[in-house]
């Protein structure tokens, strides 16, 4: 098994036999401590919640232990891996859910406040085409600039905060939006580094695919401009697929491994070994599902608003809050959706690629077994 841990790692508890005196000749050696899930939190004050416990002999798990949440403690095939999702989402629904829906529904009302003083801001004049208008004040501006940090937050966040619920999930464990919150504070110093290097990377990815493309506009060449856009998107669009798959993984790791972003980068690029192009096709099938879902969603969103905007009295200021409402729901359906089913699956994926190289199904089903006894 590759990548051990140190002993404050998380590792997986196990039952304690009693003592009953020497062991025989033939008795096998006690299994070292390996990896896991963090063991269920202590009470406040007794010691730092998510230590791990001490690890004895661990004992053989029963079939009850095989599948103690909501998946199979087994490989996960293709199917699995797009429909456990929505089992982790009912099983945890307080945190794989409610997370993401508190993180952008934060973000949302300071978005849709940030729109509303845009639109109502005097020295705009947009509610009142006559008269002149004027620079953008200092206040909508501190909005904006709020609202979009906090939909960048809420986009980090979102699917860190569910890795717990998932992980937790496996083993047959309910938990609480306040302790898997506490799983993620400490990291949030190495999810926004992690952000921010796939953010850079991607960009930078992004500007190298462009440079034929605007050599060959700067040479007014069409051929080359035809060219140029193919390249464009030949790299741009594997580099896309390629930081969002090592990305996703990364924040599971960072959670529940307790790693640093570099670290956990190169981590997930060792459990993508071998599955990679697979791993890709599960993340593409999977995210273009889940876009279509949302499409849909933000689409009767915008019908609504449209609907809105005919029944609705002719009042600029009930228009507004009306259609900003209807928008505002719409956007934050379809934004929890995603970040909840994505976010699961990052955790699935992590935990299918731990079981095929290292056996973490056993590891697990042996957590599962002394939880349970």
């Amino acid at each position: 098994m590759e990548d051990r841990r140190s002993a404050d790692d998380w590792a997986a508890p196990a039952p304690v036999t009693p003592d009953t005196g020497p062991a025989p000749a033939s008795s096998p050696a006690p299994a070292p401590p390996v990896a896991a899930w963090p063991a269920p939190p202590v009470p406040p004050g007794s010691a730092p919640a998510w230590q791990p416990a001490p690890t004895a002999r661990a004992a053989a798990p029963t079939a009850a232990s095989w599948q103690p949440g909501f998946m199979p403690l087994r490989p996960l095939g293709f199917g699995d891996l797009l429909g456990l999702p929505f089992r982790a989402m009912r099983y945890n629904r307080g945190v794989i859910v409610g997370g993401p829906l508190l993180l952008t529904l934060g973000a949302t009302v300071l978005m849709t406040a940030a729109l509303w003083l845009l639109f109502t801001d005097p020295s705009l004049a947009l509610m009142d085409p006559l008269s002149q208008g004027g620079s953008i004040s200092g206040t909508t501006i501190a909005v904006i600039v709020v609202a979009v940090v906090a939909a960048l937050l809420a986009d980090v966040f979102s699917s860190a905060v569910v890795a717990p619920g998932v992980a937790r999930g496996a083993l047959g464990e309910r938990i609480r939006l306040a302790e898997a919150w506490r799983a993620v504070r400490p990291r949030i110093g190495s999810l926004l580094l992690l952000y921010l290097l796939a953010t850079v990377a991607l960009l930078l990815a992004i500007a190298i695919g462009l440079v034929p493309l605007v050599i060959a506009v700067a040479n007014e060449s069409v051929g080359g401009m035809v060219a140029g856009a193919l390249v464009a998107v030949v790299i741009a669009v594997p580099a896309g697929f390629m930081f969002t798959l090592i990305g996703g993984l990364a924040r599971p790791i960072i959670v529940l491994e307790r790693r640093g972003a570099i670290a956990a980068i190169g981590r997930a690029a060792r459990l993508l070994r071998g599955r990679f192009w697979w791993s890709v096709l599960v993340v593409f099938v999977a995210s273009t599902l889940i876009g279509i879902v949302s499409s849909v969603i933000s689409q009767v969103g915008g019908y609504a608003a449209l609907i809105v905007t005919v029944v609705a009295p002719d009042n600029l200021v009930v228009l507004g809050i009306a259609f900003a409402l209807v928008t505002a729901l719409s956007l934050v359906i379809s934004y929890v959706l995603t970040y909840s089913y994505l976010g699961s699956l990052f955790s699935l994926l992590m935990i299918d690629l731990r079981i095929r190289h290292e056996g973490f199904d056993l590891t697990l089903a042996e957590a599962a077994e002394a939880r349970r006894r």
